[in-house]
């Protein structure tokens, strides 16, 4: 049953915050977060409640709305530097004054004279459309949207989308309960709920671009939430592989499985030994169509596999012309394509890449992506300061040669296709074999559960002295065996139990990384 409280705020906010407004009793400086318990209540509850709100995105992009239109955007913050904005929060007769209404009353209902204390401020952002999103997961989180879709034009700002030349929605974002979105932080993935108009970005610069506002009601942070059981995702793991191999890398089944431990990993302790491993897939054939920029069928298995996967194929005009890290210009953060939400997917194609000459850009652009897959870190540049900023994103490279040309990355393993899958290395979306809809939610479902795990394998004390025992025993075989072998060993003993959602490694797993790391050496560079 819908709630009465549900159709009011569907069909006027606006007349429901005035409502608010004036029974409310308490502290008026408490009043934004009032509102905002009130609309979470309302909302934020159930996801039923959650998808009556129409959705803001590319399909249904800002000038598709009536002015003041309730709505909800699915967003990633990129930027957190511009200034609080002040608004008027009381008007004549008892009337709010926040939420964009000010701006649009009449001189007659302006108080002639106010209180300074009824001066407020509200903290802005700039969010933009999550990159990297795949299609089925904007389309799930559309679900059960009534709106027409409509074509997104190239909004303004689009300097602050990292991947350029791309549809998206920007918006700045106005939070009046100020005190909630301090713990905001750049790539963070929210979902506003809250009047959508059109503003100047800045009120105090005459010629200020008039770009789409958010006013908010409520908001929350993405969580992952998956109530699928161990027991009905275990069988998934070997399908999965299956379909990978044969779909998308030539028929490769330890590739495959490389690929799926790489798929399983999140960062969970920012120590260095801990963080997750980027890999290389080397001896990857350049594809003999006609078109230098044809994508790997990778691309499109992993946007059938993963809520935010990125596919940038590296060029040298590229490196040397785009931006990979954000930059901050004239008070203003340009972002870059690494500006990237946690959780990302990021594949960089090296088939593109011709002899040439990289300049100073593209070196720095290297070093920002090397600097991911070292440290999980990303530089943000501002006129008298740089700031490292904390990232979670897990690195494929594909290479024509036995090693990439530009990054170190923690695994390489090289391909080895079977000639009669040798020609699915590069398929279109359309050419690719569906496993079918219940078993790419299993697979979706089995790799979420599989990235929460590895936080949480742990390495028992009677496998630690196996380990311990085994290593010095390999030390005395082979010499040249080190502690960096031994912690990358380790690391793929992790990879392993997650990707077998388990929370221990045994010693049987132990052993199991042992042989799948020497069948990957085994196999010529």
């Amino acid at each position: 049953m819908v709630s009465a409280l549900l159709i009011d705020a569907l069909n006027d906010p606006t007349k429901v915050l005035q409502e608010l407004y004036q029974e409310y009793t308490g502290n008026i400086d408490q009043f934004p977060a009032f509102v905002a318990s009130h609309f979470s209540d309302v909302f934020l509850k159930s996801d039923d409640t959650l998808r009556e709100v129409l959705p803001l995105d590319v399909n249904h992009p800002p000038e598709s709305y009536a002015p003041r239109s309730l709505v909800r955007f699915h967003g990633m913050v990129q930027d957190t530097s511009s200034s609080p904005e002040m608004y008027l929060a009381s008007l004549n007769e008892n009337k709010c004054g926040g939420w964009g209404i000010s701006q649009n009353m009449p001189a007659s209902e302006w108080p002639s004279n106010f209180d300074y204390c009824d001066l407020k401020e509200a903290t802005a952002l700039w969010a933009v459309t999550v990159p990297g999103q795949t299609t089925w997961k904007t389309e799930e989180l559309a679900a059960r949207s009534n709106s027409s879709i409509s074509p997104c034009q190239v909004p303004p700002q689009s300097h602050k989308f990292p991947v350029p030349n791309t549809p998206h929605v920007g918006v700045q974002v106005k939070i009046y309960d100020n005190e909630a979105a301090q713990s905001l932080k750049t790539t963070d993935v929210v979902t506003f709920i809250g009047i959508l108009t059109s503003e100047s970005l800045n009120s105090e610069v005459e010629s200020s671009p008039t770009v789409s506002a958010l006013h908010v009601l409520c908001h929350k942070v993405q969580s992952i939430n998956d109530d699928s059981t161990t027991e009905e995702l275990a069988t998934a793991r070997d399908d999965l592989i299956k379909w990978i191999a044969d779909e998308a890398l030539g028929g490769d089944e330890v590739a495959a499985q490389w690929l799926v431990l790489e798929l399983s990993a999140k960062v969970y302790n920012r120590a260095t030994p801990l963080l997750p491993p980027s890999i290389t897939l080397s001896r990857f054939p350049v594809s003999t169509s006609a078109s230098s920029s044809a994508l790997p069928t990778l691309h499109h298995v992993l946007s059938d596999l993963l809520p935010q996967h990125l596919t940038v194929p590296l060029s040298l005009d590229l490196l040397n012309k785009e931006k990979f890290s954000p930059e901050s210009k004239d008070e203003d953060l340009h972002s870059g394509y690494l500006q990237v939400p946690h959780g990302t997917t990021l594949l960089l194609t090296e088939n593109n890449v011709r002899e040439g000459k990289l300049v100073e850009k593209g070196v720095m652009n290297i070093r920002a992506v090397q600097e991911v897959m070292d440290a999980q870190t990303l530089e943000y540049s501002f006129p008298f300061s740089k700031f490292s900023f904390p990232t979670d994103i897990v690195t494929i490279v594909l290479c024509e040669g036995r090693k990439s040309a530009f990054f170190q990355t923690g695994i390489v393993v090289p391909l080895e296709t079977t000639p009669s899958f040798e020609t699915n290395l590069y398929k279109t979306k359309e050419q690719v074999k569906s496993p079918g809809a219940a078993k790419l939610a299993a697979y979706r479902s089995f790799i979420a559960a599989a990235r929460r795990c590895f936080g949480t394998v742990d390495i028992a004390e009677e496998t630690s002295e196996h380990i311990r025992e085994d290593f010095v025993r390999q030390r005395q075989e082979d010499k040249s065996m080190t502690a960096e072998d031994l912690i990358h060993l380790m690391k793929v003993a992790r990879l392993l139990a997650a990707s077998m959602l388990q929370q221990e490694v045994t010693i049987d797993i132990w052993e199991k990384s042992k042989r799948l790391d020497a069948s990957r050496r085994e196999r010529s560079p």
